[in-house]
Formats: structure tokens, sequence, C-alpha cells
């Protein structure tokens, strides 16, 4: 899936930072997920196992489960997340907070970090 492969794409120690994040989902698939797309597939991911994040400290990273995953997992962003479990409806999707995504976004058009 694209989503599990940006973020295990990166930094798979100390976890990527969101920006990393859009630069490497749009070397994997030539093209920089919208801010739903992202947090849609973050919290299917994140309800699955495979992986985490701390968006205070700007780190998204794969469990263990999801380096194993995302070694296997190939295909486009919707066929990866129709063979992900549905997040329990207790779990509240994932937010960051305003202009979070964008300014990363803006960060990785504008050249290297």
């Amino acid at each position: 899936m694209w989503i599990l492969r940006s973020i295990g794409g990166v930094d798979s120690v100390g976890g990527s930072s969101l920006r990393a994040v859009i630069a490497a989902a749009d070397y994997l698939n030539h093209a920089i997920p919208r801010e739903d797309e992202f947090l849609a597939g973050l919290g299917r991911l994140a309800a699955a196992g495979l992986v985490e994040f701390d968006v205070a400290a700007d780190r998204y990273w794969l469990t263990v489960a999801g380096q194993s995953s995302a070694a296997r997992r190939r295909g486009t962003f919707t066929a990866g997340l129709a063979a992900l479990p549905e997040p329990p409806s207790t779990s509240p999707p994932p937010t960051l907070p305003a202009g979070v995504f964008s300014s990363a976004v803006t960060s990785y058009l504008q050249g290297p970090a």
C-alpha cells in the first residue's frame, strides 16, 4: 500500500517526518496524497497495527508487523485500503493541527530540507 510504503520508506528506526512521508509517497506513486487520503490511510493502518505515529513529534513509523507487511504489499492506495480492516468505530480518526499537512507539502515542493 502506498501510504504504508511511504511511511516505511524513509527512516524505519527513528520514524519519518510528515514531509519525508509526503516525499516518499510522491516518489513511489508520482503523486502527493491529499490530507484526507493520508489521514484515512493512517487511521486504517494504525487500527490494523501496522503503523504508529506521534503528531506532536512529527514522527510516523512502521510497527514490526508493518515492516513485514510493507515488504509484501504493492498496488494502489484504494486497493491497499480495501485490504485493511475498518478501524473500530470507537477509534477517533487521526487528525493534524490546521495547516500542518499543507505546510509539509509546501516544504517538500520547495526543495531539499
